[in-house]
């Protein structure tokens, strides 16, 4: 006869695991995929799988890399698709304490919590009354690293106009060796910047 006190300990015990394996996040990441760089939104995680939303289409059973703020990346393979869902089943079970920090809401002002992607692609810069010409090395919703063969200095205010995106007001962060990083007034969806960087991809034929 199996004692109650011992049947509400093992149901404790099943709630407690199935909140560890299942958590709710809503996290942006980057996925790479056969040398192909992608936003995504982590949506769930578990210690053997993620579950995410794409803005690009993933490559079903094809190996995946997920990148998600600070985190050292976790590697595995497409598992499914559903429309916009994927879910990546990983090569190692991940520890309790990473998915608690995954888990976790960063501040808004921690810049490094957002992904970028590189890129390479012209801009056009307009800054007191000049037009200057960069292009774009990197770029994520919140702002974009840029070189340009002209001097800006910290806090100019600048308009920085992409091809095939709206031009969007930002002011400079950081200067150094011919780059310049910037901060959007306003960021950009990330759908929008994912639908971009398929666009330049489509445009290099790659």
């Amino acid at each position: 006869m199996i004692n109650a006190n011992a049947q509400i300990t093992t149901a404790r015990h099943e709630d407690r695991r199935k909140e560890a394996r299942y958590m709710l996040v809503l996290r942006a990441g980057v996925l790479k995929q056969k040398g192909r760089t992608s936003f995504c939104m982590v949506k769930n995680i578990s210690t053997t799988g993620v579950q995410l939303k794409t803005y690009a289409a993933p490559i079903l059973h094809a190996k995946a890399t997920l990148s998600v703020a600070d985190e050292q990346p976790v590697s595995g393979r497409i598992a499914w698709i559903k429309g916009d869902t994927a879910g990546i089943s990983l090569d190692r079970e991940l520890d309790s304490e990473t998915l608690l920090r995954v888990q976790q809401k960063l501040r808004p002002d921690k810049r490094r919590s957002i992904p970028r992607i590189d890129v390479e692609a012209s801009a056009q810069l307009r800054t007191g009354g000049r037009i200057l010409r960069a292009t774009v090395l990197d770029i994520s919703s919140l702002g974009a690293r840029l070189r340009a063969d002209t001097k800006l200095h910290l806090v100019d205010r600048v308009l920085v106009e992409f091809a095939d995106l709206p031009s969007i007001s930002a002011h400079v962060r950081w200067v150094h060796d011919g780059e310049i990083g910037v901060a959007f007034d306003t960021p950009i969806p990330m759908q929008i910047i994912a639908q971009w960087l398929e666009g330049r991809i489509a445009c290099s034929g790659s």
